[in-house]
């Protein structure tokens, strides 16, 4: 059996989105945009190879949001069926509070994960739309390699441009990748590396940076243009 955990991050302050509005915590499907992600993750996990052994669930939430998080995501009742299951460990779930960086939110959800953890995916929970087929990839080829992530090219054409507004470079649009969430790691490996970039007080943009940094590459696979992250208020409009 393969260990599994799920790692959530919604400890962010959605301040792109303006009004206010904590895009995790929107309605979407019969609960909300954090909870259709959790419930993704059941299907994919429970419905996919028998070798997965789904171990440990964790969602990161904003400072001081611990009950409000855990009441909007008790209000889905189907989110509430899957996580009461009777095969689940009382110590399954679990919500931890964020820290002033998505690095340091998710350094804190990996100190929380349990030791016997194999594999370890780390999405967004402003992205709800992510599909069953992804998640499943992602576990297999972080499997093979290590560490993997979804990725699509990008549409547009590419460039690199300087201080002042100026092209600089031409990149080649091939050879350029959008990379999406989840992101999936060996976690013992990842957990070390996480506990290096910490100590050195450099700040990095995601996990496979700091895999990148302290482990080696990252291996991408195909990801979906309809796997996006709810950003800015015109992105609303899709989850309607």
């Amino acid at each position: 059996m393969t260990n599994i955990t799920v790692i959530i991050t919604a400890a962010g302050s959605s301040s792109r989105i303006g009004n206010g509005i904590k895009k995790e915590y929107l309605p979407f499907k019969n609960g909300t945009v954090l909870s259709s992600c959790a419930k993704t993750f059941f299907k994919a996990l429970e419905e996919g190879p028998q070798n997965y052994n789904f171990l440990n669930l964790i969602i990161t939430c904003p400072p001081g949001q611990l009950i409000k998080c855990q009441e909007l995501l008790f209000s889905d009742g189907e989110f509430l069926e899957l996580l009461q299951a009777d095969i689940r460990s009382p110590d399954f779930f679990k919500i931890v509070e964020g820290g002033a960086s998505r690095q340091e939110s998710v350094y804190k959800a990996l100190k929380a994960v349990k030791d016997s953890t194999q594999i370890v995916l780390i999405h967004d929970g402003a992205r709800p739309f992510v599909s069953q087929e992804i998640i499943q990839k992602g576990i297999e080829t972080a499997l093979t390699y290590g560490a993997s992530v979804p990725a699509i090219t990008p549409i547009d054409t590419q460039k690199e441009i300087d201080q002042k507004g100026f092209i600089s470079r031409h990149l080649c649009r091939n050879q350029l990748a959008s990379v999406q969430t989840p992101q999936n790691f060996t976690f013992e490996s990842l957990l070390q590396a996480y506990t290096k970039a910490m100590k050195s007080k450099q700040t990095y943009t995601d996990d496979t940076e700091i895999w990148g940094q302290y482990c080696g590459p990252v291996k991408t696979y195909q990801g979906s243009p309809e796997n996006i992250k709810i950003t800015y208020p015109q992105d609303l409009e899709k989850l309607n």
